[in-house]
């Protein structure tokens, strides 16, 4: 199986660094994730616009603590009245506050119990189980108490029976017509980590959370839909036109389709069933119109990859000028070839780009879902393959370390095309840095002041920050820190300190000051010129440059004088650096590259008029 080949290599390479190059042995949760597997039957209901489905989950509690419940996620509850999302005031549009029935989302259980481990579907009766929503009347976290406690170790399998229907407002989900996009649309486990249940509202300042597993999804449909979604088919036809067997299927794929009863009865006329399998993911998202058109590409096997990676990309009629003629589909692949050149192999076998309802894009693994295919939307919710769909951090905690670097690894694919962006960004953000409208970039989502600062702190200055690391270690350094952080930390749940120590472990530098100052504080730094003196000596120039540094942060900081260039690693707040130069130097320039925050760029350059003769 192509997944589970790479996942073995990723986990041998994860062993080696962390026990020899790296940080030391694994420790605490490091040393473990919870095992989690989803097997899912679902049926499309067109004529009343609802989704009917079953799973069959299966949860190992490998945890060093004894659980008595479970918590689930029902984000499809989000969009419709009531929730936290609608009632938050953190943003007025989409409102979903005012819709109505049928135009309003949901997510209603209708049914758990549990089944004995190792058991088939529907064969067996378990024990009914009660939930509750603690957050209620928000309905996006559910409890469900466990009859008996799930001591380390052990594993529990539970049916759960749901309806799901997407709203006719768009948000991260949606329907139209015959076009639905469920991004959000079945119970999804809260992650279980070293601090406790992350089962946490979801607002709309913040995003999501999930725990790494397995998903055999089987989808009810009628004959003429075409889908796409995370994971790859393996029995039915998407609607492309391809069979069982061909690029990009799972080689050694599951076996014959464990049935859970829910579709046990025959195929109605004018319908299919498209089998999904995806290993090592932490979500499921698909999307289904019979109006996609389909464009098909792939990005060639590589020493460390022996299987091409497929690329899909589904298309809405009128779309052929901005996504056809294998636009969007060279832009996708262009995008895995960048990321693989940072990181490493992709670890899965596709990746399918859909024109979805909803402007803008959300990233879900081995699935992104576009408003457009303009080159940087592919790029960001392509880097987001790697930014917290192969490295699974927690996106309403810590949302710079997966949005701040996406949005920099976006930055950093167009840099050669475009020398001048890093200089352009830090001056854009000046007036914003210089006035203090900010909050510490590690805030929790949904406590920042407002949606815009949110977007701020979290896109604009979290891409700055990896900027600013980037030009702290010089691009060799970055590049290695970037591949042993995939190599450590790929298909793992990843937090600051994982970031921070590998980039120590491979600079053997201390770096938690620079962690500390620009995530946890909103410390401001300006560095500027002051006077500059100037005289002719025998056949060369010496020229004193003061440099002087305002604010409570500090960066090194490069000096250039006429063509020569000096880093200041000083941490005084005024200093005097010379220079002697053969010819007259006409201007000195801090920061030249732009790699620094900078709360006023304006006093970083200076011109040096010619001494009077």
């Amino acid at each position: 199986m192509f997944g589970q080949a790479v996942r073995r290599t990723v986990a041998c390479v994860v062993w080696v660094g962390v026990g020899m190059t790296l940080a030391g042995p694994v420790t605490g949760q490091e040393a473990w994730q919870q095992g989690i597997e989803y097997i899912i039957e679902a049926e499309l209901d067109e004529a009343s616009e609802t989704l009917r489905a079953r799973a069959r989950f299966t949860y190992t509690n490998r945890s060093p603590d004894t659980l008595d419940r479970l918590f689930f996620h029902q984000h499809l509850n989000a969009f419709r009245p009531n929730s936290a999302w609608a009632t938050s005031g953190q943003r007025p549009n989409p409102d979903f506050t005012n819709l109505r029935d049928p135009d309003h989302a949901f997510e209603r259980l209708l049914g758990a119990r549990t089944l004995p481990v190792g058991a088939g579907g529907s064969e067996t009766v378990g024990r009914a189980l009660r939930w509750s929503y603690p957050g209620a009347p928000d309905s996006t976290v559910v409890e469900i108490p466990l009859p008996d406690p799930l001591e380390p170790g052990e594993t529990i399998a539970l049916q759960l029976d749901w309806l799901a229907r997407p709203s006719t407002t768009c948000r991260r989900q949606c329907r139209a017509g015959r076009h639905y996009d469920f991004a959000q649309w079945y119970p999804r486990i809260a992650p279980y980590d070293e601090d406790g249940w992350a089962a946490h509202p979801l607002y709309p300042q913040g995003e999501f959370y999930g725990s790494f597993g397995s998903y055999d999804v089987t989808l009810d449909l009628a004959e003429d839909q075409v889908v796409g979604a995370t994971g790859a088919p393996i029995e039915g036809d998407p609607g492309w036109g391809v069979e069982p067997g061909t690029r990009g299927f799972y080689g050694d794929r599951p076996g014959a389709r464990q049935r859970l009863g829910l579709l046990d009865i025959s195929r109605e006329i004018d319908r299919k069933r498209v089998r999904f399998f995806a290993d090592d993911v932490h979500h499921f998202a698909w999307t289904t119109t019979p109006e996609y058109m389909h464009e098909g590409g792939e990005v060639p096997a590589t020493d460390e990859r022996d299987t091409p990676i497929e690329v899909n990309v589904l298309y809405r009629p009128g779309d052929q000028d901005s996504w056809g003629n294998g636009q969007a589909v060279e832009r996708t692949v262009f995008a895995l070839l960048f990321l693989e050149s940072v990181f490493g192999p992709y670890p899965w076998p596709q990746l399918t780009n859909v024109h979805r309802l909803e402007g803008g894009g959300t990233e879900f693994p081995m699935v992104i879902m576009d408003g457009s295919a303009s080159a940087g939307l592919i790029m960001h919710e392509t880097a987001h393959q790697y930014a917290h769909g192969i490295f699974g951090n927690n996106e309403w905690k810590e949302a710079w370390l997966d949005e701040g670097f996406a949005s920099f690894l976006t930055s950093w694919a167009f840099e050669e095309n475009n020398p001048g962006m890093w200089v352009q960004t830090r001056d854009r953000m000046a007036p914003t840095e210089a006035a203090g409208f900010t909050q510490p970039m590690s805030t929790i989502s949904d406590e920042f002041e407002g949606f815009g600062l949110y977007n701020y702190m979290a896109y604009t200055r979290g891409s700055f920050f990896f900027r600013m690391l980037h030009g702290l270690v010089g691009d060799e350094a970055f590049r290695e820190i970037m591949r042993a952080y995939y190599d450590r930390w790929a298909l793992r749940h990843v937090t600051e300190e994982a970031l921070r120590t590998t980039a120590e472990a491979v600079t053997g530098e201390d770096l938690e000051w620079f962690f500390e100052q620009w995530l946890h504080t909103t410390d401001t730094l300006d560095y500027g010129i002051g006077e500059v003196e100037q005289e002719e000596l025998d056949g060369a120039w010496r020229t004193v440059v003061e440099v002087i540094r305002t604010g409570d942060a500090w960066m090194p900081v490069t000096l250039r004088v006429g063509a020569e260039e000096r880093r200041l690693t000083d941490r005084v707040v005024q200093q005097r650096v010379e220079f002697v130069t053969e010819s007259r130097p006409s201007e000195v320039v801090l920061d030249p590259d732009g790699w620094i925050l900078d709360s006023n760029p304006a006093n970083n350059s200076a011109e040096i008029p010619e001494p009077a003769r």
